[in-house]
């Protein structure tokens, strides 16, 4: 055991949902963690999400499933030790056309998607005929549907439960504390510790060059943004945007529908905000499939952020949503990832600590 140290001092540059989780792992092996983010915990990209805990079933066609069956694992595990501010969700997929290859294309995804969810699946996928939309007057072109269970999660209560389990676990949280400089010996400004994270998001590679570090990746900022429509609904739906090669979700959220997501690449992810385009392409989207169109006069809020997609020889929409970890001595970086996934970062991290 000589040399080893089995209580390090560790410093986490970021309090996003992967700094956090990341801090919470590694404190309860006995690590004394310090957390230092320059704004509010939790309150830049992890809190301008979809708000779903997912494998990602849209990624199963291109062919990333070693990437939705570590989603699934990881949806699981949110399910199961935060059941009060996480649940099962069913969405529903409308079809017009029941011989199309589209639809045997989908059928074939959720059922594959279940399949790699194991004993953790939330729920039977299926295929219904009926014109039963619940919460969606659809069209009357749809003559049925497919579903399938994903986890949704009340993001906003959720933080605030592990906010509290790391002060519990006595990690020291610095808030409103931009940390100016790092090294790869384990400095953060004046502060010395065995290990240093850089748990960033969107930010890592810029923030890795700015203190002159090499970074491995190049990094891809893709906005998503969101709309909450003055209407309560009790179940998901799914359906194809307006640019044909992207989906859409109408989810529940609180008493009213979130609509999302977009997918624009923007050169900064500071500051991001919805556009009219993006607007009009969630409304537009969803318009093709209702009897009676929403319109701006039902949009009660909106949200955007910005998403750190590692760069791939592939259009981004077809990148990868998984993560990469950068070593460097007494430095460790993390690039990509997502909410549902940063237990997985964790524990990949907490093996190498």
């Amino acid at each position: 055991m000589d040399g080893i140290l089995l209580n390090k001092k560790i410093g986490i540059i970021g309090g996003g949902i992967s700094g956090l989780v990341v801090g919470i792992f590694l404190a309860k092996e006995g690590h004394k963690v310090s957390i230092f983010e320059k704004k509010s915990l939790l309150s830049e990209t992890s809190s301008k999400t979809t708000k779903l805990l997912h494998g990602g079933l849209r990624y199963l066609e291109n062919f990333h499933i070693k990437e939705v069956q570590n989603g699934l694992n990881d949806r699981y595990w949110w399910l199961k030790n935060f059941p009060q501010h996480t649940k099962k969700i069913k969405i529903l997929i409308p079809f017009k056309n029941i011989f199309s290859l589209e639809l045997l294309k989908f059928y074939i995804g959720i059922k594959f998607y279940s399949l790699l969810a194991g004993k953790k699946r939330l729920g039977k996928s299926n295929l219904s005929i009926r014109k039963v939309f619940q919460d969606f007057d659809l069209d009357s072109d749809f003559k049925g549907h497919l579903s399938f269970f994903d986890g949704a999660m009340d993001d906003e209560l959720l933080g605030r439960d592990l906010i509290h389990l790391a002060k519990e676990l006595k990690i020291n949280l610095y808030e409103n504390n931009e940390v100016s400089n790092f090294d790869i010996h384990g400095n953060i400004d004046n502060k010395k510790f065995d290990k240093v994270i850089l748990a960033v998001g969107p930010w890592t590679k810029i923030l890795l060059e700015k203190n002159k570090i090499k970074s491995l990746k190049d990094i891809d900022y893709i906005k998503g943004s969101h709309l909450v429509l003055n209407k309560k609904i009790n179940s998901g739906l799914m359906l194809k945007g307006v640019c044909k090669s992207r989906y859409i979700f109408a989810l529940p959220y609180k008493e009213f529908t979130l609509l999302g997501t977009t997918e624009v690449k923007v050169k900064s992810p500071d500051k991001p905000k919805i556009d009219t385009n993006e607007k009009n392409y969630l409304i537009d989207s969803i318009n093709q499939a209702l009897k009676d169109p929403i319109t701006m006069d039902d949009i009660i809020s909106d949200y955007s952020g910005v998403r750190p997609l590692i760069r791939s020889k592939n259009n981004f929409h077809k990148s990868s949503r998984d993560f990469f970890i950068q070593q460097d001595s007494n430095l460790i970086s993390i690039f990509g990832g997502k909410w549902t996934t940063s237990p997985s970062i964790a524990r990949k991290i907490a093996t190498i600590v």
